[in-house]
C-alpha cells in the first residue's frame, strides 16, 4: 500500500508532512493494534467482545488526544505500516530532513518516556492499591509505544527504496493547525 504524503511549509518556514484525514485513517486501519482490537471485538465470548469494545474506545479516545498533541505522530505512525511512498513537494530534501527531525524529537522523547516509565513501576505497589485506572502508568507507556511506532516510521521514510516525489498540486490544501484535517 502506497500512502500518500505531502510536504507543506509551516508559517514559521519548517515544513510539515501532512496526510488527508481519509487517508490517514485508511492508512491506520492496517494497524497491528487496531486489527488486534477487531479480533476481540469479534469474538463469540461476549466478555472478551466487551472487553474489545472497551479497548477500542479506549484506543479512539487516545488517537483523538494524540492528533490534538502532536498530529505529525499520527502520520509517522502510519509510515511504519509501508515503505512505498508518493510525497508531494516543491524540495525532496525537505522531506528527508524533516523525517530526520522527527526522529530524533521521537528519539528523545521515548527516553523520557521510559524513564517515567520506569519510575511508575518502581512505584506501582504504591500506586495499586488507588482504586481507578492507574493513569500513572498507562499514559507514560502509551506514550513510549507511541514514540517508538513514530521512530520507525520515519525510519520507514527514511531507508525506503521505493518513494516518488512530485510536485505539489496547484490547488493549495487548507490546513486547519491543530488537528491536521482538510477542510
Amino acid at each position: 500500500m502506497k500512502i500518500e504524503l505531502y510536504v507543506i511549509p509551516r508559517q514559521n518556514g519548517r515544513p510539515r508532512i501532512f496526510v488527508p484525514a481519509e487517508l490517514l485513517s485508511s492508512a491506520e486501519s492496517s494497524d497491528r493494534i487496531r486489527h488486534g482490537i477487531e479480533w476481540l471485538t469479534s469474538r463469540q465470548n461476549r466478555l472478551i467482545a466487551w472487553v474489545g469494545r472497551s479497548l477500542r474506545s479506549a484506543h479512539d479516545y487516545y488517537i483523538m488526544l494524540e492528533d490534538k498533541i502532536d498530529p505529525e505522530e499520527r502520520v509517522l505512525k502510519a509510515m511504519a505500516t509501508t515503505n512505498q511512498f508518493v510525497v508531494y513537494t516543491q524540495v525532496p530534501v525537505e522531506f528527508y530532513r524533516e523525517l530526520r527531525r522527527q526522529r530524533w524529537k521521537h528519539v528523545f522523547w521515548f527516553s523520557i518516556d521510559f524513564l517515567l516509565t520506569g519510575v511508575v513501576i518502581v512505584f506501582t505497589p504504591f500506586l495499586a492499591p488507588i482504586p481507578g485506572p492507574n493513569v500513572f502508568l498507562y499514559y507514560p507507556f502509551l506514550r513510549l509505544l507511541s514514540h517508538y511506532r513514530a521512530i520507525l516510521g520515519a525510519l520507514s521514510g527514511l531507508k525506503s527504496r521505493h518513494i516518488e516525489f512530485k510536485d505539489l498540486p496547484e490547488q493549495q490544501l487548507d490546513i486547519s493547525p491543530r488537528s491536521g484535517d482538510r477542510k
